[in-house]
């Protein structure tokens, strides 16, 4: 799960990327610049405003999307990827 959960994290950066004509991602050749961008920002998206939809989602989505992301935070590290020190969020 942990890998498809990093993908579906990297194709949400990739949308972006998309639309700003950045370079985009692949989970396969994640430089540690992909790395700290993805860990910075999954800590967005686990703030607690963020992962609740500001209060606009049930507890059990909520924590549907907690898992994701701390699964696609287990991917990263799975894959030598260390978490930068100013991410509060997920640590």
């Amino acid at each position: 799960m942990s890998k498809k959960a990093l993908q579906e994290v990297i194709d949400h950066q990739n949308f972006f990327a998309k639309l700003t004509n950045k370079t985009e991602m692949d989970i396969n050749s994640l430089s540690d610049t992909d790395a700290n961008e993805l860990y910075h920002s999954i800590d967005g998206h686990m703030s607690p405003e963020n992962l609740h939809c500001d209060g606009e989602i049930s507890i059990a989505q909520a924590r549907t999307k907690a898992r994701m992301y701390m699964g696609a935070v287990a991917q990263l590290e799975k894959m030598g990827f260390a978490m930068p020190e100013d991410v509060y969020e997920i640590a």
